[in-house]
């Protein structure tokens, strides 16, 4: 691997260039090595989109090229360079250099392998610039791959500055600071207003929050994808949207002494609605311990891996309606960077079972078309720490979105409904009963049941090689925590030097296999059969870093007999392959 540290010069040169990452927080995070770091993760379009919304390039293929590797007129032609600033407000704890690598991932060996660039960066705000004539590339590059800055604690914030500095023969357009957003405008609120999608049939959160003005004990539940988890929040555990929203939320009905609502953020970057049903008892629930008495979903950006369109999404939604405890439930539909959501295919479930539903993207996406002058509230550079994910500014704009809602159902309460803690669970259930026997798309995936390592016991399963449990794992901040805690720790890993595949029988109607994603070269593909054929080939490489991919392997109308095995391909038989846990409905 070619790697190359750079200590000099530090001092800012004037060469033309292209920002991607303009005064950006970022955030140390304890890694399962001791390390402290934060990763900007820059491959699967993430740079063309730091060009296009942080340094102005709207031309589509010059985007392509300043991140193609393989080019000849691409990254090595345009990209002469990259300059680094890291700014600490506490430099008087620690005088040592920030270690900062740009690092590309190899093609056979995706972390092994690769170009990497490591800068010792002051931590007083100085550029340290590197120049690409001093680096000797690795022939294996393939892509692009992350920026990470080592920090010295978990929680330790510093604000960044990174530029691409490019080929003196390129037009690009004059970078420049946005003014602060004002949240308290006329034009703001009017932006916010026009995230309200529907108010739906709102008896639920009218008795939620008249529970709440009577100081009765709340769980204030969040799930859905890497946004809930907090992803571009710095610090992620409180300035994310969904802890300032429940913080609005006690602000409003809690007061500052006393508080009676607990949070609960179940946010699992890149996975769908699909593998929040498989959690969603386990994380948010507790199995049954911990009621959800609101619960917000975000899964509009994270669906489209949703093989199952649209109808995990309902399954999840039923479930909480179907609680003992009328859940009041809120759709909440972020946006991507390219203005896109899964809204369209959402919004008809929320219809159906009369949900309150609010839209981010019909808030901010038709004024970010415009310029100031126009009226603009905020600028998508302002908006997005990166294609996917908000900055601290997007994620308050997500918090106002949903406290309006919660306001105008309160403003209603006060004006009609005086009497609305007399509002009682059995009233409210009713109104679903015809919902439980009828969906928007299928019933099939409703009461499901998950099976981990501890469940074997219920189950006539046979392990086979699959022995070993699997400690590197994807790992997320859940409610308060800054600190990472794993997903489905207790599961079946292959062991490499074994024979024999994994096997379970079961009846159900659906069932799921949960399995981890790894950029690991060891970790092979394996085979899936039920009932002998085979239902899908599970690759472990498609994503390329280390996280869960939920996927349906069988399906019936009815309760049917499934015996299912689990088989490294050929050729992968002396790899690793990791079954987090298996789903089932009935």
């Amino acid at each position: 691997m070619a790697e190359l540290v750079v200590h000099a010069p530090k001092d800012a040169v004037d060469r033309k260039s292209i920002y991607i990452m303009v005064d950006t927080l970022i955030e140390g995070t304890k890694r399962m090595d001791g390390s402290c770091t934060q990763e900007i993760y820059l491959d699967c379009g993430r740079l063309e989109g730091k060009l296009e919304i942080i340094g102005g390039i709207t031309d589509q293929s010059l985007c392509a090229k300043l991140c193609n590797l393989k080019d000849p007129q691409g990254f090595h032609q345009l990209v002469k360079g990259i300059g680094v600033s890291v700014l600490l407000n506490d430099q008087e704890a620690n005088q040592e250099d920030i270690l900062v690598t740009w690092k590309h991932y190899g093609k056979d060996d995706r972390y092994g392998r690769g170009t990497k660039i490591q800068m010792q960066c002051p931590r007083d705000g100085r550029e340290v610039i590197t120049m690409f004539d001093q680096v000797t590339w690795d022939e294996t590059d393939d892509v692009i791959g992350v920026l990470i800055f080592a920090l010295d604690a978990p929680g330790q914030i510093a604000e960044v500055n990174v530029r691409l500095i490019v080929d003196d023969s390129l037009t690009i357009p004059e970078g420049g600071k946005d003014e602060k957003v004002d949240r308290t405008s006329k034009a703001y609120q009017e932006m916010i207003a026009r995230s309200l999608v529907s108010l739906g049939n709102d008896h639920r959160l009218e008795r939620l929050i008249a529970r709440a003005k009577a100081k009765e004990k709340l769980n204030i539940c969040f799930i859905g994808g890497s946004i809930t988890q907090g992803a571009g929040a710095k610090p992620i555990n409180e300035r994310c949207y969904a802890y300032q929203t429940y913080q609005g939320f006690c602000q409003r009905f809690a007061g500052e002494e006393d508080n009676p609502f607990t949070y609960v953020k179940a946010g699992v970057g890149g996975t769908p609605s699909e593998y929040g049903l498989m959690r969603y008892n386990k994380e948010v629930l507790l199995y049954g311990k911990r009621p959800a008495d609101l619960l917000v979903i975000e899964f509009a950006v994270n669906d489209y891996d949703d093989e199952t369109k649209g109808c995990c999404f309902e399954a999840l939604v039923r479930e909480a309606l179907q609680a003992f405890n009328a859940t009041a439930v809120i759709l909440l539909f972020s946006v991507f960077a390219n203005d896109g959501n899964l809204q369209e295919r959402l919004i008809p479930i929320g219809n159906y079972y009369g949900l309150p539903m609010v839209s981010v993207k019909n808030a901010v996406v038709e004024q970010f078309a415009l310029s100031k002058e126009q009226g603009r509230v905020i600028s998508k550079r302002q908006y997005f720490y990166d294609t996917f994910h908000p900055t601290n500014t997007g994620h308050e704009v997500m918090t106002d979105c949903l406290l309006y809602l919660i306001d105008c159902v309160t403003k209603k309460m006060e004006q009609t409904m005086p009497d609305s803690s007399l509002l009682c669970v059995d009233a409210l259930q009713k109104a679903y009963e015809q919902k439980r026997v009828h969906s928007c798309y299928t019933p099939v995936f409703d009461n499901l049941h998950l099976i981990e390592r501890k469940d074997a016991g219920n189950f006539a399963l046979c392990p086979g090689a699959f022995v070993d449990v699997d400690e590197e794992l994807q790992c997320v901040e859940r409610d308060f925590d800054t600190l990472l805690s794993p997903e489905f720790s207790d599961n079946w890993k292959k062991d490499p030097s074994k024979k024999g595949n994994f096997v379970i029988d079961l009846q159900a109607k659906a069932v799921f296999l949960t399995f981890k994603d790894s950029g690991d070269p060891r970790f092979g593909c394996a085979n899936v059969y039920v009932n002998g054929a085979l239902s899908i080939v599970a690759n472990p490489h498609i994503n390329g870093w280390t996280h869960c991919n939920t996927k349906l392997i069988a399906q019936s109308d009815q309760v049917t007999d499934y015996h299912i095995e689990v088989s490294l391909c050929e050729g992968d038989e002396d790899k690793f392959f990791t079954i987090l846990c298996l789903g089932y409905t009935i």
